[in-house]
């Protein structure tokens, strides 16, 4: 497939092509990307495709949510066929070493491959990794707005609940900071596609190095400081890209 093929199954026309896509990955895809969507500046749904159109500072962006690495090398492929120059993976992680809290920010420079697709696009052994200029852009953004972050690398897996208490200990002692299920596949499609790319993940769902659940409620207080610090981890990662591509790194 070729770049109008790409195109014409985002239904978009050349002009329209985002800059950047901004890919939630969160169970629950229809919800998040409503809830995203209004974080974009004159937001328009996507007619053909599941997503958005729209800008965040001045940057054009488009906004596509994905469960699972699958989903989430699909939406990818897709947008960066398409056009899309890079590509954000923002949603949530589960926390594998003790001491993290709720909002807490990971921009992980490569991520393990155990998600089961990045195989597909990359060979063995070769690292499922972030652009670090873009990577650090993203950093620097947060910084500005004093939200500190991580760097550390990331576990991507296929499987959400076949986790057990052995397996989070196995993950937790080999210094994976969380576990998510689409970084590796994002990253593996981008750096085979050739796109800039790098990621965002905050803090949201569940500490199960210290058996805090995912199933376990929030408070209402917890919640709305949840939204307000994803709301401002987006707008970062869009910031993080403008420095990026003004810096002469691309796009």
């Amino acid at each position: 497939m070729g770049t109008e093929d790409h195109q014409r199954v985002l239904g978009i026309a050349a002009e329209d092509v985002p800059d950047l896509l901004l890919l939630v990955g969160v169970f629950d895809v229809h919800g998040a990307r409503a809830r995203f969507a209004g974080y974009l500046e004159g937001a328009r749904e996507m007619g053909r495709f599941p997503g958005y159109l729209g800008t965040v500072g001045g940057v054009r962006v488009g906004l596509s949510a994905a469960f699972g690495g699958p989903m989430a090398a699909v939406h990818a492929h897709t947008w960066i066929g398409a056009g899309a120059r890079a590509v954000v993976q923002l949603g949530w992680f589960g926390a594998l070493q003790a001491g993290m809290g709720f909002g807490d920010v990971l921009v992980p420079r490569h991520a393990q491959r155990e998600d089961g697709v990045s195989d597909w696009y990359l060979a063995k052994g070769i690292l499922s990794d972030a652009t670090a200029g873009f990577a650090s852009g993203i950093t620097a953004a947060l910084g500005a707005r004093g939200i500190p972050c991580g760097e550390h690398a990331i576990f991507s897996t296929p499987a959400l609940l076949a986790e057990s208490r052995e397996v989070i200990a196995d993950w937790s002692r080999h210094g994976w900071q969380g576990v998510d299920m689409e970084t590796a596949a994002t990253f593996a499609v981008a750096k085979a596609l050739g796109a800039a790319r790098a990621a965002a993940l905050i803090r949201l769902d569940d500490l199960i190095s210290e058996e805090d659940s995912l199933v376990q409620s929030m408070a209402r207080e917890r919640r709305a400081f949840i939204r307000e610090r994803e709301r401002a981890v987006l707008e970062c990662a869009v910031e993080g890209y403008a420095r990026f591509r003004d810096g002469g790194g691309g796009g």
